[in-house]
């Protein structure tokens, strides 16, 4: 959600992310254990602004995520953020077991709602770091670098890997004054070079193509539209990205590495459009929580082909199919 936020609840306002201690980790430290293999035209779905709250018809919601992932069948389960707003933790914890129950790799990022809940999100990457089964979640708390979800999952192809996903906490508010949604971090951006770099060397010298997740646009998504080739969907509403630009996307195009970049935070935005060898792709709202379009509501599935192409597919559905 965004130019008209939600007031922020007294405990979101004491749960903020967490402080960067400065301990510095080896780069490796930030790959998953546990990796994917590749398969022929792999699977990953985005479902993105679920904003799951308490005072819901939950049992409707998860029908309706049902119908989605049932129908998808992904090899690899991906929530870009804003998971849960004014949510409790047995709420969270719901979400989480209703996701590991389909017995695919799953993981999530955090979005802007994510700390307008009964619990911080620290807790939230407490219980993620710790919940095994299927859950691909990675946090190191006490590290220099900002933010409470910044890691990768490699996808493997024998002793190769074949792709990477890279995963980036886009964080939540700027709170000097409310002066927006908050940025990527500069500590972010040298992270994600030497994960590139780190992985290129794992890799007899070669860049790794990656695909990256994170929940608010980064401020090129609007050059992207005007000036982007290939479009696909539709723009709605005025994208929202932070007032500040700390060069994630210039790290992303001069690296090489990073084909397509997908978010959400814009319930009314679907497009996809190529720009400057990247693809943004905007995920589409997967539940009817907050504000939305009935005739778009659903999921993004990305398909990896063999020679790393990936297809882009925009799924659709409405709630009169789980009433």
């Amino acid at each position: 959600m965004k130019k008209s936020p939600l007031l922020l609840s007294a405990v979101s306002l004491l749960a903020l992310t967490s402080c960067q201690t400065g301990v510095k980790h080896n780069i490796n430290e930030y790959v998953f254990s546990k990796t994917v293999e590749y398969v022929s035209n792999f699977k990953i779905m985005q479902l993105t602004d679920t904003h799951l709250g308490d005072m819901d018809e939950l049992d409707t919601h998860y029908k309706f995520l049902d119908l989605l992932i049932t129908e998808a069948n992904p090899n690899y389960i991906v929530v870009t953020g804003d998971l849960f707003t004014f949510s409790s933790k047995t709420n969270a914890m719901r979400f989480f077991k209703f996701l590991d129950s389909y017995n695919k790799p799953w993981t999530v990022v955090f979005g802007n709602h994510d700390e307008q809940c009964f619990f911080s999100v620290d807790w939230m990457t407490e219980q993620l770091n710790k919940f095994g089964g299927n859950c691909y979640f990675k946090d190191i708390q006490d590290d220099n670098v900002h933010g409470n979800c910044n890691f990768a999952v490699n996808i493997m192809q024998g002793t190769s890997i074949f792709e990477q996903l890279i995963f980036i906490d886009s964080n939540r508010y700027d709170y000097s004054g409310f002066k927006g949604y908050d940025v990527i971090k500069t500590s972010q951006v040298k992270w994600y070079g030497d994960l590139v770099d780190y992985t290129k060397s794992q890799n007899s010298g070669t860049t790794v193509e990656s695909l990256m997740f994170y929940h608010i646009p980064v401020p090129e998504i609007d050059a992207a539209w005007e000036n982007g080739t290939n479009k696909q969907g539709e723009k709605r509403e005025a994208s929202c990205p932070p007032n500040k630009n700390t060069g994630l996307f210039k790290e992303v195009v001069d690296k090489g590495s990073t084909k397509g970049m997908f978010f959400g935070h814009d319930h009314l935005n679907d497009f996809d459009v190529d720009y400057q060898g990247v693809k943004f792709c905007y995920g589409i709202k997967s539940t009817d929580r907050i504000y939305c379009a009935d005739d778009m509501l659903g999921y993004k599935l990305i398909t990896l082909k063999d020679d790393h192409s990936f297809d882009v597919t925009s799924v659709f559905h409405t709630y009169k199919e789980v009433m």
